[in-house]
């Protein structure tokens, strides 16, 4: 069964700088795109959300138990109130440079019965796309926060990025668990490796040690899609080079080269442009 999620990645109010003429056609274009999500029952994202957006968004009819919304740092309480009467979901991205700016409260969110998953924000070279990354850092993460250890023990990171996750896009029914009824997706991890030894209390270090490249196997919908590290569904190295092509044609084009070179600050000092 194929799947379709709307996006509609909505930055303003989040950009001050926006004038109220944009930001108020950006809200309609949102208001469109939600309607079109509901009239052909589909997911529906919004990105950027920060202090005083979720509210806007509420007012706006743009939340709902099929709405995914990323960020949402800084919230206030009549906020969390909102996502959690709605049911909507939340991408909490740890490592993101909004949860710089501000703080997801996630911990606060899952207490109140909200569901959140942990994303990656990953397509800057300042992150990445690895969810055993993630994980790690979101537990960090708060656990500074509350200068509490005892916050985000690892098997619930381990459920944001598997049930949690598949319940934020209402696939709950068909993935994220292994029970009889769902699809047969399997991750496999390689434990042997000297980073992830002693062998024993897997599940901590499943979740504290363990990095993407670990994984050794994975299977969607009982069929083998990666072994020992191969991919078998299509040619890796020509993928690559492809992509490689169209990022050069893409810099090329936009005139953004100069974005590549080694930024001034990037050596020796202890804040950048100091």
């Amino acid at each position: 069964m194929t799947r379709i999620m709307l996006s509609a990645p909505v930055w303003w109010p989040g950009r001050p700088k926006s004038t109220p003429e944009l930001a108020e056609s950006y809200l309609s274009q949102a208001a469109a795109m939600r309607a079109l999500s509901r009239k052909h029952h589909v997911g529906f994202t919004q990105d950027g959300h920060q202090k005083s957006t979720i509210r806007i968004a509420h007012e706006r009819g743009l939340l709902g138990p099929d709405a995914v919304m990323s960020h949402c740092i800084d919230l206030d309480p009549d906020e969390i109130e909102a996502i959690v009467a709605t049911d909507t979901k939340v991408a909490h991205n740890p490592s993101a440079n909004f949860s710089i700016k501000g703080r997801c409260p996630a911990i606060e969110l899952m207490e109140r019965g909200a569901t959140v998953a942990i994303g990656s924000d990953g397509t800057a070279p300042d992150r990445s796309y690895d969810m055993f990354r993630h994980m790690w850092q979101a537990m960090h993460y708060h656990r500074r926060h509350f200068r509490d250890a005892s916050v985000l023990p690892p098997g619930k990171p381990l459920q944001m990025v598997t049930i949690d996750a598949a319940r934020a896009l209402g696939l709950e029914a068909e993935l994220g668990s292994l029970e009889a009824g769902k699809r047969a997706d399997v991750t496999l991890v390689n434990l042997e490796a000297p980073h992830l030894y002693p062998p024993n209390m897997p599940l901590y270090r499943l979740t504290c040690f363990a990095v993407g490249s670990d994984v050794d196997t994975v299977i969607v919908a009982g069929e083998i899609r990666m072994e020992g590290r191969r991919v078998l569904s299509v040619d890796e190295r020509a993928v690559l080079g492809k992509a490689r092509q169209e990022t050069e044609a893409m810099l090329a084009r936009t005139g953004l080269d100069a974005l590549l070179a080694t930024p001034a600050g990037f050596w020796g000092k202890a804040r950048a442009g100091a």
